[in-house]
């Protein structure tokens, strides 16, 4: 079996269910590359709604019931503009009013070098917390280049709520710049 690094994310991704260009006007699930600092989108398609669609279906060889290995490689996320979630997320209350990008936290998986992590070894877990928090942020700024017009926040989900971290990062258009304070 090859090694998910060995190919580049564009031989990776299924171009008939995503794109690589981002957009904040509609909701959908997303697959970030880690080892390119690239973002893929489902696309809106007939029949297939975007924030349905399963992540391992936005690459070749998955489908809405089975995943891929190359999926590996990749932290899964969700966008929502306003008004298109409801409910709580772990059981945390989350303003649906406003934009929320939601990004998979995997304290034991370390998507660059595609190997787990013991759950003994706290020093190299820690530090990658540290590189997918890195890696959020840097989804978010993608996704601020499009200007969104409402306040987004950004979370990152774990496995449990206590591995969550939820509004690590807002971002609101009107609110003033700190300059201005």
């Amino acid at each position: 079996m090859s090694n998910p690094l060995d190919q580049s994310a564009q031989k990776q991704v299924n171009p008939k269910y995503c794109t690589d260009k981002l957009v904040t006007s509609y909701a959908h699930v997303g697959l970030y590359d880690a080892f390119e600092r690239h973002a893929w989108i489902a696309r809106k398609r007939i029949g297939n709604n975007p924030i349905r669609v399963s992540h391992a279906r936005l690459l070749l060889g998955g489908t809405q019931d089975t995943s891929t290995v190359s999926k590996d490689r990749f932290i899964c996320y969700w966008f929502h503009p306003p008004n298109t979630g409801e409910g709580y997320v772990h059981g945390y209350p989350i303003e649906w009013d406003e934009g929320h990008l939601m990004v998979r936290l995997d304290p034991n998986w370390d998507f660059l070098t595609s190997t787990f992590l013991s759950p003994t070894d706290t020093a190299r877990i820690e530090k990658n917390i540290d590189n997918q928090i890195k890696f959020a942020t840097h989804l978010l700024s993608l996704y601020l280049e499009s200007s969104p017009k409402y306040p987004l926040s950004l979370h990152l989900v774990g496995p449990r709520a206590t591995d969550s971290m939820f509004y690590l990062k807002r971002h609101d258009p009107n609110a003033p710049d700190e300059d201005e304070l």
